[in-house]
């Protein structure tokens, strides 16, 4: 039997119009059974939550939904994952509009060492398709990395095929519900994933059909899932963009392939590289080693050999604090040094000119 805390899950995902930041002051004092069963006037009195989001919970009665959606997944063997739950992945929870729920079809663990998001257009060329095949072979050996993408076609077709080809596990996040599959010609694709280990994730309910506007709120799982996403082929406009700048608002590594610059599918990629937002990569090697996924390819392995003892004490600080050749993020130095922002800016400008690190996109630093 289902756990009865699923009932109010749901309920709270069924509120129109109030998603987690809505929902998290509650979320921090009570869980989802509680909320439902606490009087509204004591409700009223949790800082920083709108009258009408406790009027909305106060007159909620569409529990047969909350019913059917039980049903469907007793008889079909759905994994949930409420936004409270440890097993809720940690990647997303971070995000600030992450999904309150979802729901999986499959076995794989969503909380693993490294997972890289693969995008890109419906209309690949065969350059893509090469690259992302030679991609995902050379990642063979990396059985601990996990594939995610969008199920659609094209891009993300390939990607997902070319993880099973050579074994990799792989994730495919849906805009619809887990009762059915879109596009239809992926139906084989997807019990493939299940089948070699893999899984199918919604937050849709069942019944929820593909629509325009669930495909950027599927796009968002995709990026907020991975520790990565690469862009391989899109034109200036496209899901794949919109993963790209939700990846990179996040904070996360965003990287894309070049490509000629009269080639329409090429024109998202172009774009994310000039205005820096992605770190340009031709090769497997390329991508581990901005991830530092491949200790045989650390850049710290040379930098760690450098002699530092003409620095300023300031500069060999900040130094110190990416030692162990972690890409970091400004707010992580910021956070470790405790220094003022314009005095660390200034610093990792004379660093990087200096040659002692690198700057990556969306304001990030490695040692090189």
């Amino acid at each position: 039997m289902v756990c009865s805390q699923l009932n109010y899950q749901i309920a709270l995902t069924l509120l129109s119009g109030f998603g987690i930041a809505s929902l998290r002051p509650l979320l921090e004092r009570y869980n989802p059974a509680e909320i439902f069963n606490t009087p509204t006037r004591e409700l009223l009195e949790t800082p920083n939550v709108r009258p009408s989001c406790i009027q909305a919970i106060a007159d909620f009665k569409d529990w047969d939904r909350v019913k059917k959606e039980i049903r469907f997944i007793e008889e079909k063997n759905i994994k949930t994952f409420f936004i409270t739950d440890p097993t809720y992945p940690f990647r997303l929870r971070e995000c600030a509009d992450a999904p309150l729920l979802l729901y999986a079809r499959g076995e794989l663990n969503l909380n693993p060492e490294k997972i890289l998001a693969i995008v890109g257009t419906r209309n690949n060329s065969q350059v893509g398709k090469r690259f992302t095949e030679e991609l995902l072979s050379a990642f063979q050996q990396h059985r601990d990395l996990v594939i995610i993408s969008g199920l659609a076609a094209g891009i993300d077709t390939i990607a997902h095929q070319e993880a099973l080809r050579n074994q990799l596990p792989t994730l495919a996040v849906l805009a619809h519900g887990l009762d059915r599959i879109y596009p239809p010609i992926n139906r084989r694709l997807a019990k493939d994933i299940i089948d070699q280990g893999g899984s199918l994730l919604s937050e849709c309910r069942h019944g929820e059909a593909p629509d325009r506007f669930l495909f950027p709120r599927r796009n968002r799982i995709v990026a907020g899932l991975a520790d990565a996403t690469l862009v391989i082929e899109s034109a200036v406009k496209g899901g794949s963009l919109i993963t790209a700048n939700l990846a990179f608002n996040y904070g996360r590594s965003v990287f894309a392939l070049p490509g000629r610059i009269y080639d329409e599918k090429s024109g998202g990629c172009l774009e994310l590289l000039k205005t820096q937002k992605a770190q340009l990569i031709t090769s497997a090697t390329d991508l581990l080693y901005w991830m530092n996924w491949n200790s045989e390819m650390q850049p710290q392995s040379a930098s760690s050999k450098k002699s530092y003892t003409h620095l300023t004490e300031e500069e060999r600080n900040v130094i110190a604090h990416l030692k162990d050749g972690e890409i970091k993020h400004i707010d992580s130095i910021l956070a470790s040094t405790g220094m003022p922002p314009a005095q660390l800016a200034t610093i990792l400008l004379n660093l990087s000119l200096a040659d002692h690190l690198v700057s990556l996109p969306g304001n990030k630093y490695q040692l090189i």
